[in-house]
């Protein structure tokens, strides 16, 4: 993981942790949204509104829940970022 993506997983974790109401210390780039997480439907929503609120990016709702893990966000982030297509694949 590079420094920005670092920066970018620092920066949602905690917002994981309030949108998905889990422990900050579950928040990990492993860690599976749905599976481990317990996210559900208005879970992803409300984290594409945090995202955007935080990041400045605005990620597509599809987009959103193509992704699996945290680490998938953070890609997703620095994607949406760079300005490139997302090629995040379940």
């Amino acid at each position: 993981m590079t420094v920005d993506q670092q920066q970018v997983l620092d920066a949602l974790r905690p917002l994981c942790a309030e949108v998905m109401s889990v422990p900050l210390e579950r928040i990990v780039a492993s860690a599976r949204l749905v599976a481990d997480l317990g996210a559900d439907s208005l879970d992803l929503t409300e984290l594409e509104v945090a995202i955007e609120a935080t990041f400045g990016v605005r990620p597509e709702a599809a987009q959103v829940r193509s992704v699996a893990t945290v680490e998938d966000v953070v890609r997703l982030i620095m994607e949406l970022r760079a300005g490139s297509q997302p090629s995040v694949v379940v």
